[in-house]
């Protein structure tokens, strides 16, 4: 992609790690049940820090966003999800916007909303 686009002006990238598993967002559209260890082998995770850099890498993006984290505290009654410093997608997001803000890159994890600009070429 980069080499029909050139360099990204933002990348936005999910790293929520572990993911749901398979049935919580196909379970209506599948038309039978599946087996538990095929459900937990199927989930629906996003990237880790080796994962996340390696689009950086590949984008050379000026702004990198991590996004869809899931911890806005309304969305707690649909996922369950209650983060701690020591989760494993605050580790890896926190090792991301880190990384990226080295590089003198924009980088944040979002939380809530973002408004942001993007000026046409």
């Amino acid at each position: 992609m980069h080499d029909l686009t050139g360099d990204a002006d933002a990348v936005f990238i999910g790293m929520e790690c572990d993911g749901a598993p398979l049935s919580w967002l196909y379970g209506p559209l599948l038309t039978k049940p599946i087996p538990r260890k095929l459900d937990q082998s199927r989930r629906s995770n996003g990237s880790d820090f080796e994962k996340a850099i390696a689009v950086v890498d590949q984008l050379r993006p000026k702004q990198v966003y991590v996004y869809a984290m899931g911890q806005e505290p309304w969305l707690t009654y649909l996922t369950s999800i209650r983060y701690t410093d020591e989760s494993r997608p605050i580790v890896e997001s926190n090792k991301l916007v880190a990384e990226c803000r080295s590089r003198g890159l924009i980088s944040e994890r979002l939380f809530g909303q973002k408004e942001l600009i993007l000026k046409a070429k």
